[in-house]
């Protein structure tokens, strides 16, 4: 049968001639052979990976991988075999289901070529990141004490970046990777940090590698000791805050605010490392995404126990978060992040601390974002227990030290009029949080209905407001009092007392 020439491509060819001499007993014809099909497979767009594999060459191309005789051959044999591992999952699968891999990791401790050594980590950075089952596969093969081994001795930069972008590769995917493989490679990312802090992609990978490995895990105890053991944390706060490479800062950020949602000894480490002195530069920022990472950052230590949240309010920064939640202009997701901040801090605070935060105008900042708390269920059960907080430092002031003043210049019934008729439409998850609020709210009335009856009688002023004279720092807010009536019948019994609630940790969405 004849064949029309004009109906066979370039590609069916090229096929021709590799299936023809890949095999050859002429080293020059099995050369180009093995080079034409890492050549088709380096084609931008759709390399015929699937005909490649159904032809046969597979095996044959990981015949000559693993035969050092010839390295060239050897090289070319690599890097379409690289090409196949970077194709679909399909593509990977094929390849681990060969076991190639474990002859690829077996060359990373025989072969000193750099060249060599840089394709084959980059085709089992591949094969790591397709999945978490090919990450643990690759892990089990003893991958992590290679890398280490080889960043003892190559300082080639495209090698070390490769190797960076493979450890990223190896410290994320879900679930995350057993602990005890990665901790080895602590000392190792340690030196990338500071031997490579000139060359961004390598520091970005880096510190990725950090973020994904102390997000919320099982093991987040030993593996937060680690990383700080080692000297980690002072490198990460040096680099991100001497740097405006986004790619650095957001997965500092990410790996610091991973940090400061841990154990309390943890962000006591990292606020004795002066972490809190980075913020202003990111708070700041023209970029909402580093200003959204920083609120975050920030909700995590007010979060914490009130000397955390002390040290926040010293360093001035829950004035600026007060402010920031005020501003018109902010984003909705950076609003989000900063009422976290506010709630947490509100939630754990001690009675002065809650009396400061009143003084900066928390209030009037929670007013303005009813709506914002609202967007999340967690978040606006927190909201509605911190305004009830406010409320009960507000009954402190009132019954402890028969004083007018605060309620008088940041009570306001607009508001709470507004929460009180929301609460008859609310969501049953929320009923308990409403009448929390109500009952407590209701306290503050009859507290200070019965003090300015007091006062009354006793010819004392009852229309004292809160003197921003006594302390600059603090804003004059005058707002509208509630106004009572002295000869209303109505009792003020003393609700039940409420348990007060745990700081809540902000899990933020880290595919924002």
């Amino acid at each position: 049968m004849d064949i029309d020439i004009d109906e066979i491509s370039a590609l069916d060819i090229k096929f021709f001639s590799i299936l023809k001499n890949i095999s050859s007993s002429n080293r020059k014809e099995r050369y180009e052979a093995v080079q034409s099909v890492r050549k088709i497979l380096s084609v931008e767009n759709n390399p015929p990976i699937d005909r490649v594999i159904e032809a046969g060459l597979v095996p044959i191309l990981h015949k000559y991988l693993v035969d050092e005789t010839d390295f060239e051959i050897q090289y070319e044999a690599s890097w379409a075999l690289t090409n196949v591992a970077s194709g679909s999952s399909e593509h990977t699968n094929y390849i681990v289901e060969n076991e190639i891999h474990k002859s690829i990791i077996d060359l990373l401790s025989t072969s000193s070529n750099f060249e060599l050594l840089e394709q084959n980590i980059w085709a089992l950075g591949n094969i790591i990141g397709d999945s978490s089952q090919h990450r643990d596969s690759i892990l089990n093969e003893g991958i992590v004490l290679h890398l280490v081994e080889i960043l003892k001795t190559q300082t080639k930069k495209s090698l070390v970046s490769n190797i960076s972008w493979t450890i990223s590769n190896l410290c994320r995917g879900t679930p995350r990777p057993a602990f005890r493989f990665i901790k080895p490679l602590l000392p190792s990312i340690k030196n990338l940090l500071v031997a490579w802090s000139k060359e961004t992609d390598i520091i970005s990978d880096t510190l990725w590698a950090l973020s994904f490995l102390t997000e919320a895990t099982s093991e987040e105890n030993e593996i937060f000791s680690s990383v700080i053991s080692i000297g980690l944390v002072e490198i990460i706060i040096h680099l991100i805050s001497t740097s405006h490479i986004n790619n650095w800062i957001i997965p500092g950020f990410r790996t610091i605010g991973n940090m400061l949602s841990g154990p309390d000894d943890v962000a006591d480490h990292l606020l004795n490392c002066n972490v809190l002195k980075v913020f202003p530069k990111f708070l700041s920022s023209s970029k909402p995404s580093l200003v959204k990472e920083a609120f975050w950052c920030l909700s995590n230590i007010t979060s914490g126990p009130q000397n955390q949240i002390q040290r926040v309010i010293d360093e001035g920064l829950m004035k600026r978060a007060i402010e920031t939640g005020k501003r018109l202009s902010t984003t909705p997701e950076i609003l989000r992040e900063v009422t976290w901040a506010i709630i947490n801090a509100i939630t754990g605070a001690s009675q002065s601390q809650l009396i400061n935060l009143i003084k900066m105008d928390c209030l009037q900042c929670l007013k303005q974002n009813y709506s914002t708390a609202q967007t999340q269920a967690n978040l606006f059960h927190y909201y509605l227990d911190g305004v009830s907080n406010l409320l009960r430092s507000f009954i402190t002031q009132v019954k402890s030290f028969q004083s007018l003043e605060l309620f008088n210049t940041f009570i306001e019934t607009e508001f709470f009029e507004q929460l009180i008729e929301d609460s008859a439409d609310s969501e049953s998850e929320f009923i308990g949080d409403y009448e929390r609020l109500y009952a407590t709210y209701t306290e503050l009335t009859c507290a200070v209905k019965e003090l300015r009856e007091l006062k009354i009688s006793n010819n004392e002023k009852i229309d004292e407001i809160y003197d921003p004279n006594n302390d600059c720092d603090f804003p004059n807010i005058l707002k509208t009092s509630i106004e009572f009536d002295s000869d209303s019948e109505e009792d003020c019994e003393d609700p039940e007392d409420y348990e007060e609630d745990l700081p809540k940790i902000n899990e933020m969405d880290l595919d924002e």
